[in-house]
């Protein structure tokens, strides 16, 4: 029960979002809370000639920890190699994509497309599991077009389960289209189907189910959590940072990191400009992105973000332009910059 516990909250992989900085600042709100890398192809690791000592889209920094990389890919041995190089890096688990739906990723034959093949999942599960000592898990939908039945899902987790001894499968609670919708409306457009994930952890105990999809708000994980294992957040934890500040205390049972915003930032650049020093080339819209909406719902959030997301702020060097919008904010809101979560009313 160790990783359901592990796992009680945890944050999606999302293309172009969970980058290192992305991970490093969600660190300043929890400590507990599960992390993810963005979805890496196999071959971006094992082919990468780029090595100090682990390709650079390995990179991740000790604070990250637990963090899960998601890897991408249809062949069992390429897949068990990257998954060993991302062992050795010192990621906690391996997690395989068997649930995007962008052409891009089927053109490649991974991702959502794989679900019509359990056998062929199970295999890389099983070759992967077999080459590490880290756990290995599935991302999945709950079907793809017109295989959409409560039967092919409870199917799939049944054969990956047993042949490629998967005991946690993170289920996206939608099915996916893969052609005719963009990759946001597949995060959209399908209906949420919980009751199908609540089944089928009924059907498995013995299994560890994540819920993932749809979740906004800390009263819909409470409504969830009795009946799965795990609840895995995406687009909010972008679109409002602030509330994990408070996930600790309130879904791990231990204490807040309880860092004001003020800090947060200062400790945020700090980490930007030392990992500038040592080469970082990510450019500072890069950089600014994690913490854009770190005062989504406060008074003057939007004189945060245009000042933030104007280029010519960018020039100023990026802790200078922390600290200017740090003076801004003790004008603009003083209190929602000095607030400790353990004092904020969420």
């Amino acid at each position: 029960m160790e990783q359901a516990f592990r796992h009680k909250i945890s944050i999606a992989p999302m293309i172009d979002i969970t980058y290192e900085h992305f991970r490093v600042f969600f660190r300043l709100l929890t400590k507990n809370c599960v992390l993810y890398t963005e979805m890496i192809h196999e071959n971006a690791i094992n082919l990468s000639r780029v090595l100090k000592p682990f390709p650079l889209v390995l990179d991740y920094s000790q604070v990250e920890h637990p963090v899960v990389c998601q890897l991408g890919g249809n062949d069992p041995e390429k897949l068990a190699k990257a998954a060993q190089i991302a062992e050795l890096a010192g990621f906690d688990e391996i997690n395989l994509n068997v649930g995007c739906p962008s052409e891009r990723v089927q053109d490649g034959a991974f991702g959502a497309c794989l679900m019509k093949e359990p056998h062929l999942v199970a295999k890389c599960m099983k070759t992967m599991k077999e080459a590490v000592k880290i756990p290995c898990t599935v991302k999945c939908r709950l079907g793809v077009d017109n295989l959409d039945t409560y039967e092919f899902v409870r199917n799939f987790i049944e054969i990956v389960n047993k042949e490629g001894q998967v005991n946690h499968f993170i289920m996206h609670a939608r099915k996916a289209f893969l052609k005719g919708l963009n990759p946001h409306e597949n995060r959209t457009v399908p209906p949420l189907k919980y009751d199908w994930v609540y089944e089928l952890k009924k059907e498995f105990p013995q299994i560890n189910f994540t819920l993932n999809g749809g979740i906004k708000c800390t009263e819909h994980i409470d409504q969830v959590m009795p009946n799965v294992d795990g609840v895995m957040i995406g687009r909010t934890a972008h679109e409002n940072p602030w509330i994990f500040s408070d996930f600790d205390r309130r879904y791990y049972g231990g204490e807040n990191q309880n860092y004001n915003r003020k800090e947060i930032l200062l400790l945020y650049a700090e980490f930007v400009e030392e990992k500038r020093a040592n080469g970082c080339k990510v450019s500072t819209q890069m950089c600014v992105k994690p913490i854009i909406n770190l005062f989504n719902g406060e008074m003057n959030n939007k004189k945060y973000r245009q000042f933030l997301s104007n280029t010519d702020n960018h020039k100023l060097g990026f802790r200078v332009m922390i600290n200017q919008v740090i003076e801004h904010m003790q004008e603009w809101n003083q209190e929602a910059l000095l607030v400790r979560p353990n004092d904020y009313k969420f």
